[in-house]
């Protein structure tokens, strides 16, 4: 997992961003997972990360959907 995490936090550092907002998001969330060991824990009661996107085929006619096995919803 360490290394999964530096990965990502490698990553980050290396995004630039494009806007004054995801600056200082940017800031944030690196942050948070440098100076917390469960940051990607629910089990964590202040925040935890979480990560989302929209996935669609090249052509833009179909998505890819995922049941929310807690929500009990397709997302």
């Amino acid at each position: 997992m360490k290394k999964k995490v530096s990965e990502l936090l490698e990553q980050i550092e290396t995004y630039h961003p494009w806007n004054e907002q995801e600056e200082k998001d940017k800031v944030l969330i690196l942050d948070w997972i440098k100076n917390n060991v469960d940051a990607f824990s629910r089990d964590n009661k202040v925040a935890h990360m979480t990560a989302s996107a929209w996935v669609v085929n090249r052509e833009r006619d179909k998505v890819l959907m995922l049941y929310h096995n807690i929500y009990h919803s397709w997302s």
